[in-house]
């Protein structure tokens, strides 16, 4: 479910790159980036549960 707001979060950046101000479009690009680098720590962190 997160993966599918950071993509849509990415079309509304570039949404407002393409019809908005740049300041607008450039602190989006950071706030998605800023949860895209959250998200990877998050799963990059979990243990994995292995069985051998």
């Amino acid at each position: 479910m997160e993966f599918t707001l950071l993509f849509l979060a990415a079309g509304i950046v570039m949404l407002a790159a393409w019809r908005g101000s740049r300041p607008l479009a450039l602190g989006l690009y950071a706030a998605v980036m800023v949860a895209c680098a959250a998200t990877y720590l998050h799963h990059a962190t979990d243990t994995l549960k292995l069985s051998f």
